[in-house]
């Protein structure tokens, strides 16, 4: 479940939770507000699962670049062969060829180069990411619990008078009670 779904809950438990009469306080479900707390831990781990998705795609995007590299290196040489094979004159179609392997090698080593800098800003992309992911999921989480614990100290407050008001009061005699 998204963070910010969660974020959106807790916020809608806290306004359509009961409120204290005559504060701005109100009694919120303490199952309901644990729930959304676990929810919300749940959730920072695929964070960190979209950010190892990255770095898989990082390694098929180097793979790739790899076998391109190799398949044009090896149509080179193939390429090549055949002219040497066809051609009367071996000395031009071994030049040729020669030329042609030099291109592709240098075609291919800078796909490889390519494709190794792009894998490591991808890489380092991800790494941002998934740091930031955690960072703010943390500062939330730890700013949701501070709330949270505010909250819930206001209401134990609240409590804690109720129950001095009544204890300070008179017991009700026993004939009030059958009447």
């Amino acid at each position: 479940m998204d963070l910010l779904n969660l974020v959106d809950k807790l916020e809608n438990l806290a306004t359509t939770s009961g409120k204290v009469p005559g504060t701005r306080k109100v009694l919120i479900d303490q199952e309901k507000v644990l729930d959304l707390v676990d929810q919300m831990r749940l959730g920072i781990p695929k964070d960190i699962q979209e950010a190892e998705e990255v770095m898989a795609r990082r390694e098929a995007i180097i793979n790739q670049s790899l076998l391109d590299a190799r398949r044009i290196k090896s149509s080179a040489e193939d390429e090549g062969r055949t002219k040497v094979n066809e051609s009367e004159i071996v000395a031009v179609a071994q030049g040729q060829a020669d030329e042609m392997l030099a291109e592709a090698k240098q075609r291919a080593d800078a796909l490889v180069q390519d494709a190794q800098k792009k894998a490591h800003q991808t890489m380092q992309e991800a790494q941002t990411f998934a740091d930031n992911r955690i960072e703010e999921a943390n500062r939330y989480s730890q700013e949701t619990l501070y709330n949270l614990e505010q909250h819930l100290s206001i209401v134990l407050n609240s409590v804690r008078r109720g129950l001095d008001s009544l204890e300070g009061q008179p017991p009700i005699s026993q004939e009030v009670q059958t009447a």
